[in-house]
């Protein structure tokens, strides 16, 4: 049992469960209503196999970098009190780099989920297969630059922004909503998670030289930058090509998530807050993907 608990952490089975909601949202606002069972039941294995490798890959790709990470943290308590705080650690972050499993393991994890993704990606369109690979190589490239600039959240946010349009060309064509729905994941993802993500860690970064925004300029700059952010997101949110129902929905989702626990953050600033508002804006995906659910079950049986 342990051992598929840290295959699980290996993965962030946590992480790539909530991420579900991504392509969700994406396939719900591009049909305008529920889709059919067959791109539902596809697009979720596609979906879930394709995260647990992405996420998982990264954990290949920093192997050295994750390494030299537990020699500081052995050093540092503090660091395994924010691994506790995060929502996508059950049992031992970075396992292969931490010896509690081998990397073929990790190995033969990331081609298995890769091959499963790839091949029902390409049965649900083959687009959404390209869209996949283009994710993977996005995750390459974040990694490349993690020590070399903070602009690394751009291929970051690509990541996520194709990995939801996925979902969106499971069901629809390119279109000026297309492009909107890509900017709503791109700004979740940089202002949302990644930036708040580097705020929590930014004593550790420094320590091991990892390059983000906290880290190379200071946490005031990041957390600025973050609420900014976070003050646009309903703004973007109202800009999706849904009927105004659903945008309201959108927009309150987008407040609760993000808008609200930036202001707080603003306010309190330090380690903790930057770690709850990360967790609380993890929540943004799922949370429109059951609100546009909702909204669409009442529509229809109305």
């Amino acid at each position: 049992m342990r051992k598929i608990l840290l295959l699980l952490d290996f993965a962030r089975a946590r992480s790539a469960v909530l991420s579900l909601g991504e392509p969700a949202t994406g396939a719900l606002i591009a049909y305008g209503a529920i889709p059919h069972l067959r791109v539902i039941s596809l697009g979720l294995l596609a979906a879930m196999a394709g995260y647990l490798c992405v996420y998982a890959l990264n954990d290949l790709l920093d192997l050295r970098s994750d390494r030299r990470e537990i020699e500081f943290s052995w050093s540092n308590p503090h660091y395994w009190d924010a691994n506790i705080r995060q929502m996508d650690v059950m049992t031992l972050r970075h396992p292969i780099a931490a010896g509690a499993l081998p990397l073929w393991a990790g190995v033969t994890w990331v081609a298995g989920m890769g091959l499963v993704g790839l091949t029902a990606a390409y049965l649900l369109r083959p687009i959404c297969a390209w869209l996949f690979a283009l994710c993977a190589l996005q995750q390459v490239i974040y990694c490349l630059l993690r020590r070399r600039t903070w602009l690394k959240v751009i291929p970051a946010g690509t990541m996520v922004s194709v990995g939801g349009l996925a979902g969106w060309f499971a069901v629809g064509r390119a279109t000026w909503g297309a492009f909107a729905f890509f900017f709503l994941l791109l700004f979740w993802e940089i202002f949302g998670r990644n930036l708040s993500n580097d705020l929590a860690d930014v004593d550790h970064d420094r320590m091991i030289g990892i390059a983000t925004l906290a880290a190379t300029h200071s946490p005031d700059v990041a957390i600025n930058t973050i609420l900014t952010g976070a003050l646009l997101m309903p703004v973007v949110a109202a800009l999706q090509p849904s009927p105004w129902p659903a945008r309201v929905l959108l927009v309150m989702v987008a407040l609760a998530t993000m808008t609200i626990p930036a202001l707080l953050l603003s306010r309190h600033r330090g380690g903790g807050s930057a770690q709850h508002y990360f967790n609380r804006a993890s929540l943004f995906p799922p949370g429109a993907a059951g609100c546009l659910v909702f909204y669409y079950l009442v529509r229809y049986l109305a």
